[in-house]
């Protein structure tokens, strides 16, 4: 689980990256020096990572797919806490350029890189974090002593409050000492998460490849369907466990499938639970699921291993308005047989349980 509680970021530098143009990959163009914040100023961005990563926002967590010396990974590993300031500076410009790179002749609006490091979690372990935002215009407010305030128009401002057009990759180590073989680090002693807000639709997911695949050099969909089935499986135990009535578990069923049907990329314990459960049975689920080890952070979803289970339940419709309702998979449960005489034999697989 990413662990945000007492997140401190202790250096930021930050990079421009320009729009690709004439079909030339573009250069970015680089800071000298860090950036000197009041106090203010820092937590606002770290408001801005614990929203777009916490445990109740749309983050993912993802898979280390490129560790070769030169990747994201070597190299945010490090200068995430023992480079020298000069250091940090010097590769963070690699990391900008790597951006550039990576979206090629796109042809991406322009926008800032920002990146921070310092400390997070428990033990106060580090952490690195790349945040590409695109650049907005807005109106400001100016107060004028003695007189109406003034509206000013500003260009070129980005991370605003509002604004939901950025890219988060933050890699933080997991044990106390990571481990060094000639220069190389070992992935399993990091992690990396990601928000991506292209990565909310299925469809946009595409759109985002160039960052989490080619820049950050990871995957999203590795453990996507197993994730899935667990979160499809373990949620249909507790909502068993809890001793329904027949029809309310049909109800409940039938709320987790249509979750899992729509076109939402990812899904999350904490969200199921706020869009479909009381809040009593909320925290009984989500106490339930974090005792079946299942990550409170968002997953992406990939429903493959269960396409054939979350189809909608098949419904029989007959001329005296009567209706009879099945589970998707349930074909073998009822057998329809017409008459001549204009009625119909149906023979169902189990006993009647109730009746309202």
């Amino acid at each position: 689980m990413l662990s945000l509680d007492g997140l401190e970021i202790r250096r930021i530098v930050v990079h421009h990256i320009p729009k690709a143009i004439n079909r030339e990959t573009a250069t970015a163009v680089c800071s000298d020096a860090l950036v000197d914040l009041p106090s203010a100023g820092l937590d606002m961005f770290s408001r801005r990572i614990a929203g777009a990563l916490g445990s109740r926002s749309k983050g993912i967590k993802v898979d280390i797919k490129k560790t070769e010396v030169g990747s994201f990974f070597q190299r945010s590993a490090g200068i995430m806490s023992t480079a020298s300031d000069a250091e940090f500076i010097d590769l963070s410009k690699e990391l900008a350029q790597a951006l550039c790179d990576a979206q090629g002749i796109k042809g991406l609006a322009e926008s800032k890189l920002l990146v921070m490091s310092g400390v997070t979690g428990e033990f106060q372990r580090p952490f690195l974090v790349v945040v590409k935002a695109d650049m907005q215009d807005a109106l400001a407010e100016v107060p004028v002593e003695d007189g109406p305030a003034i509206i000013s128009y500003l260009d070129n401002i980005f991370l605003t409050d509002s604004q939901r057009l950025f890219k988060i990759g933050f890699i933080q180590q997991v044990v106390a000492r990571p481990r060094l073989d000639n220069g190389v680090r070992d992935k399993d002693d990091y992690a990396i998460h990601l928000f991506d807000h292209l990565l909310t639709a299925t469809e946009s997911r595409s759109a985002a490849h160039y960052f989490y695949a080619d820049f950050l050099g990871t995957d999203v969909a590795a453990s996507d369907r197993r994730l899935t089935q667990d979160f499809y499986e373990k949620t249909l135990r507790f909502f068993e466990s809890r001793q329904y009535e027949a029809d309310e578990l049909i109800e409940k069923g039938e709320a987790l499938r249509s979750e899992l049907r729509n076109n939402e990329g990812t899904i999350s314990v904490p969200d199921f639970a706020g869009r479909n459960l009381a809040p009593d049975e909320a925290d009984a689920y989500e106490a339930y699921m974090r005792s079946q080890s299942f990550p409170d952070h968002a997953i992406t979803k990939d429903v493959e291993y269960i396409k054939s289970k979350i189809k909608r339940r098949r419904k029989y419709v007959f001329s005296s308005n009567v209706m009879i309702t099945t589970p998707s998979d349930g074909g073998n449960l009822v057998s329809i047989e017409a008459t001549e005489d204009g009625s119909t034999t149906v023979v169902i697989s189990g006993t009647l349980t109730k009746s309202e």
